[in-house]
């Protein structure tokens, strides 16, 4: 009990005291330290737009827009956000080609589109959006291009963005397109 005793009285003590601030001080630098270069890898993410915002930079861009409609409950949704969207290749063809946009189609926020301004959920509706999640393509005029109500995997995902990111969509068939992509 002794020893006990003289190791919370050495605690207390003002140059122990001292050093273990000293240490937590540290080890909390370190710690956020480590937690930023988390966020700041977090740049190889999707850059997502709010979607009025993701129809401009289309236009002036000359890009589709991708977007996901989602809602918070739709655990498909999550693994869609995680697997395919966390998708180094994904990615890396999102920044390169596309304009990404992410709408909660249960959300009352207001956006605009077309001249009109819609809430989330007006726009989801009016989209066709009845399962989730729903991928839906716009040209670089904001016209719908076709819309997707499913997972997808990475694997799956990116024919797709292929097909109608470069255009093949106005000249052939999606089946054409992917045996022209095999060979």
């Amino acid at each position: 009990m002794k020893n006990s005793s003289s190791f919370w009285s050495k605690l207390r003590s003002p140059s122990t005291l001292g050093v273990a601030l000293a240490g937590l001080f540290v080890g909390t630098v370190v710690f956020t330290s480590l937690a930023t270069s988390g966020e700041q890898g977090k740049s190889s993410a999707i850059e997502w737009q709010e979607f009025s915002k993701a129809l401009e930079l289309a236009k002036k861009e000359n890009k589709i827009v991708v977007v996901d409609f989602y809602t918070d409950w739709c655990g498909w949704c999550k693994r869609m956000d995680k697997d395919t969207y966390g998708h180094a290749e994904v990615v890396k063809y999102a920044k390169a080609k596309l304009i990404m946009s992410k709408v909660d189609a249960e959300s009352q926020d207001k956006t605009r589109f077309k001249d009109r301004e819609l809430t989330y959920q007006q726009l989801a509706l009016g989209m066709g959006v009845r399962g989730y999640p729903t991928t839906a393509f716009f040209d670089s005029n904001g016209d719908l291009i076709t819309s997707i109500s499913s997972y997808l995997t990475a694997d799956q995902f990116m024919p797709i963005l292929e097909f109608l990111s470069d255009g093949h969509y106005k000249t052939m068939k999606f089946e054409a397109f992917m045996e022209k992509r095999k060979s």
